[in-house]
């Protein structure tokens, strides 16, 4: 079966990674300590953002990014229903009011319509979620915001490497929210996240607050959590960073070919940017999905579907009675969307496998 991804392929690609890996963990320092640190320098320099600051995970990014925007229980955050359910986790965990808007069905970006159709006097911050490496917002949107005092926290779970106008996603927003979750394009070997922001002041509220509001040990100057990057999984992710202009090139190159390659009447291809970086590679199937799965499974070849069903149709929001706008292009994407295989350094022969597979797919 090929696999949806597979990080271990870049894990190969890192010279005497085993060897050096087992190293640091005969050490015993698996928690803090110097990689930790290296890593959050390095990731600075590589977005151009002033401080990165780690965590156990994207999901804690969010929640500890929202913290920092000191919102009222009630405000209003305009954010797509098209996202991982933990986007909106960060939102509930604080009681604030998610007003959803919908995206554009051919490219999975904001609609911008929507969005203005959205916002009212009590918005008071938007989310949005770049999804599967594409850029979300738009210059007028951004421009809006900045006006109107709307704060923005980026939901840069899937863009890890994807520029708007020049600069890393992450960058735009008064914080920006990263997993490092072993699928995405930077994956460590575990949960991990980080947050970047250019407020010294978040910085230093977010380096105490992921550490048991420690200001230095057994000194607790505010409430906190324990959102701690291990210190081997931040070891792995400093030797993928080293290689990552090869991870991007390889993502970049297997998004041309399967662009170029892949032709059937029964599928819609993404659509990328330049600067994009792939995350995951989905289609829009015009025919049943299932059909579709069960075909490339038969032929040994996975599938997942990124996502199934809208956040504002999931149970666990029925009992908040929120009503919402038109949300039909979420909807319909969320009945027609399926993921195939897209991981860095795919071998030619599995390349070929997904192209002449899908190219020979029949509906019927």
């Amino acid at each position: 079966m090929i696999p949806i991804a597979d990080p271990v392929r870049e894990l190969k690609k890192i010279n005497n990674y085993k060897k050096l890996f087992t190293d640091e963990l005969m050490k015993g320092k698996f928690v803090g300590g110097k990689h930790v640190e290296n890593l959050q320098s390095m990731l600075s320099e590589k977005l151009g953002s002033k401080y990165v600051i780690t965590t156990n995970s994207g999901t804690d990014a969010l929640i500890l990014s929202i913290s920092e925007l000191n919102l009222k229980k009630g405000d209003e955050v305009l954010v797509p229903s098209f996202t991982f359910f933990a986007t909106i986790e960060a939102l509930l965990h604080f009681r604030l009011k998610p007003v959803f808007i919908d995206i554009d069905k051919d490219n999975f970006k904001v609609n911008t319509k929507s969005f203005f159709e959205n916002v009212n006097k009590k918005t008071k911050a938007f989310l949005p979620v770049h999804l599967f490496g594409k850029v979300f917002f738009n210059s007028e949107i951004l421009e809006f915001c900045k006006n109107n005092n709307i704060k923005i926290v980026e939901d840069v779970a899937q863009a890890f490497g994807t520029k708007y106008e020049n600069k890393y996603l992450g960058t735009f927003g008064e914080l920006g929210a990263f997993s490092l979750f072993p699928s995405k394009t930077l994956g460590g070997i575990g949960d991990g996240g980080f947050i970047t922001t250019n407020s010294k002041t978040h910085f230093n509220n977010l380096l105490k607050i992921k550490n048991h509001g420690q200001s230095k040990p057994y000194q607790h100057e505010i409430n906190g959590v324990n959102s701690r990057l291990d210190a081997l999984n931040a070891f792995t992710l400093i030797k993928k960073l080293e290689i990552f202009n090869l991870i991007e090139k390889s993502r970049q190159d297997l998004l041309s070919y399967f662009n170029s390659n892949i032709s059937n009447k029964h599928i819609l291809l993404p659509k990328f940017n330049k600067h994009e970086l792939p995350n995951y590679y989905c289609l829009i199937v015009n025919s049943k999905r299932q059909n579709l799965i069960d075909y490339l499974s038969k032929n040994e070849i996975a599938t997942n579907v990124y996502y199934p069903k809208p956040v504002h149709l999931q149970p666990a929001l029925k009992h908040l009675s929120y009503k919402y706008k038109n949300l039909k292009n979420s909807e319909f994407l969320s009945k027609k969307i399926v993921a195939i295989p897209f991981f860095s350094f795919m071998k030619r022969i599995e390349k070929e496998k997904i192209v002449e597979t899908l190219n020979n797919y029949n509906s019927k």
